[in-house]
């Protein structure tokens, strides 16, 4: 007799990928460097100073405002930061208009859904639960002490198993170059969107697919769950 295949596993990063959230980390960002003067964060700058989770993203603010702190005041003003997203991470952020019911149509058909990303894992559970996005995924997985951040293919092989699927069987979805990256070391197909908020042209960094709207990214999805992988054969 042979044996069912496994379930396709989905695994999408958030950030720029499910959630345009940029601008509620910007706000964030402009309340914790109030007291310095600094003018106000365009969305365009913030957008190109994200893919490497929140501290990344305070660091590269830091250089790009050219504000000189010593190393105790500056972790001080991280946590201000962090307080600050974490009292309103959803003011302005909102889901990327089709992805919602594409992820539901996939849960349908019994596919695991998962959520990897270099975000604080606290702060993104909570973006996905005041999203109402919560139960569609099996796992959400982001940046803990005891976890290392994308590129590092642990955190998505960690996704798809607590998801209850299987590296043979899965996709990451994403928009910058730690996403693909993330999937070449862990032996998996990846799609990147060229929507979020890649600082370098998404056609230009190696996947196996780019997908330039949520509906491509339906097709190119539904591609795989019906071919495996084969690299995404034609409809």
């Amino acid at each position: 007799m042979s044996r069912r295949p496994p379930a396709p596993t989905i695994v999408f990063d958030l950030d720029g990928t499910l959630v345009d959230t940029v601008d509620d980390i910007a706000a964030a960002l402009d309340c914790a460097l109030a007291p310095y003067g600094c003018r106000p964060t365009r969305t365009e700058e913030a957008a190109a100073m994200m893919g490497e989770g929140l501290s990344g993203f305070f660091w590269r603010a830091l250089v790009a405002k050219r504000l000189s702190l010593p190393a105790e005041k500056a972790a001080v003003v991280y946590r201000q930061f962090i307080a600050a997203y974490r009292q309103t991470p959803v003011r302005h952020s909102q889901v990327y208009p089709g992805m919602r019911t594409m992820i539901e149509d996939l849960r349908d058909v019994e596919v695991h859904t998962a959520v990897c990303t270099n975000k604080v894992e606290g702060i993104a559970t909570e973006i996905l639960e005041q999203l109402d996005l919560r139960a569609l995924f099996d796992a959400v997985v982001g940046h803990r002490d005891d976890r290392p951040k994308k590129p590092d293919p642990l955190t998505l092989l960690e996704a798809i198993s607590l998801a209850g699927g299987s590296r043979e069987r899965a996709l990451m979805v994403g928009d910058t170059g730690n996403d693909s990256s993330a999937a070449i070391a862990a032996g998996i197909p990846a799609i990147l969107v060229s929507y979020g908020y890649s600082h370098v042209q998404v056609r230009a960094l190696s996947t196996d697919v780019h997908v330039d709207s949520v509906e491509e990214l339906r097709e190119a999805i539904m591609r795989f769950v019906a071919a495996g992988d084969s690299r995404f054969r034609s409809a």
